[in-house]
């Protein structure tokens, strides 16, 4: 939970992860999940967990945890960008 999170300050983090992928390919970041109801915010990224640690730290985004995840039947949405609400 990240209490009083909003939809803009989920936006400026993504900047800043990204900003920050080391170049060489050791990881990616796919984007944000926000559920502002829940203040959850998810993060995703491929990588090791040691290279997603130091660049959430790098950002200051306090992580709870790093999981291993896997998306079954995950479709594309041709690359819009869908709305809230």
């Amino acid at each position: 939970m990240i209490p009083g999170l909003t939809a803009a300050a989920v936006a400026e983090v993504a900047e800043r992860v990204r900003a920050e992928l080391p170049g060489d390919e050791q990881a990616a970041f796919a984007g944000c999940l926000f559920m502002p109801e829940d203040e959850v915010l998810l993060c995703l990224f491929a990588g090791s967990a040691d290279v997603i640690r130091a660049i959430t730290e790098r950002v200051g985004l306090r992580v709870e945890r790093i999981l291993t995840c896997a998306g079954i039947g995950w479709r594309t949405c041709n690359e819009q960008q869908i709305q809230p609400g």
